[in-house]
């Protein structure tokens, strides 16, 4: 469960559904809301009472329109990925709900605000990009058995309600030993079935019921097998890569599901 949602707002339609889905994830477990703008821009003292108002009234607006009557408005300044890190922990936010801005720089997604709040922020992080704001009913993770997908497979699993489906994916490459890749494939499955067994113990039990898949092939390609397949209303992923090259970054395919977002993206570290 999630009780203290914090949403980023960049006053663009496209926070709005930001808005609404935490008005939805509100609702479905009793969590408190914060709308927090940054400004970013300097203006002059005798200006900046003016830019705050229209700024908490843009807010306003956005969560009547979503029926969200039960919220804190919160107005910074300063750089953006700066100030949402910060308000993240200094109002123990432990879920952050961001919607897909500055769609124009998604090509040239490295370094933009996203990236650096994915890199440094330590809850999980809902990229909400769906106009529909129904709850999720079907969630697809992807699981590599590292503790970094492990944690993003519980953060979604605590999304969720117990009448939506979490399917684990897990992509496996038989390199080499390509002739005994059937009895690989049963290994990593079976391993697969026993890391979601261990993590089924750290989670409560009235959750949304678990599926479990291995597919061979690379993770990008197995996830967006699965994703056309399945049609998911949520894609969760881990932050960090398993390469230590890119242990500062984000994983490749994590950067490609945020560049092109396929429905709603959870991400966890």
């Amino acid at each position: 469960m999630y009780r203290n949602l914090l949403v980023a707002h960049d006053l663009s339609v496209e926070a709005d559904i930001a808005v609404r889905r935490a008005a939805q994830l509100a609702r479905q477990h009793g969590a408190s809301v914060t709308l927090l703008h940054v400004i970013e821009e300097f203006f002059p003292e005798r200006m900046m009472t003016t830019v705050r108002e229209a700024a908490e009234v843009a807010l306003r607006d956005a969560a009547r329109a979503s029926d969200l009557a039960d919220y804190q408005l919160a107005i910074r300044q300063g750089r953006a990925a700066n100030s949402i890190t910060e308000a993240v922990q200094e109002l123990h936010a432990d879920l952050l709900v961001i919607g897909a801005h500055h769609q124009q720089l998604l090509e040239r997604f490295e370094g933009t605000t996203l990236e650096r709040i994915a890199r440094h922020c330590r809850v999980p992080i809902l990229l909400a990009v769906e106009e529909s704001a129904a709850p999720y009913d079907k969630a697809l993770a992807g699981l590599d058995l590292s503790h970094c997908s492990r944690q993003a497979w519980r953060a979604g699993y605590r999304l969720l309600g117990a009448d939506a489906e979490l399917l684990a994916l897990n992509a496996y490459q038989p390199g080499k030993n390509a002739g005994r890749a059937d009895s690989h494939l049963e290994t990593q499955r079976e391993l697969l079935r026993q890391a979601l067994q261990d993590e089924r113990m750290q989670v409560p039990a009235n959750g949304p019921q678990l599926l479990c898949a291995v597919q061979s092939g690379a993770v990008q390609q197995a996830l967006e097998s699965a994703l056309r397949e399945w049609t998911p209303s949520l894609l969760v992923l881990g932050s960090r890569s398993r390469g230590a090259i890119e242990q500062a970054m984000l994983g490749s395919a994590t950067r490609h599901f945020l560049r092109r977002p396929p429905c709603d993206v959870l991400i966890s570290q």
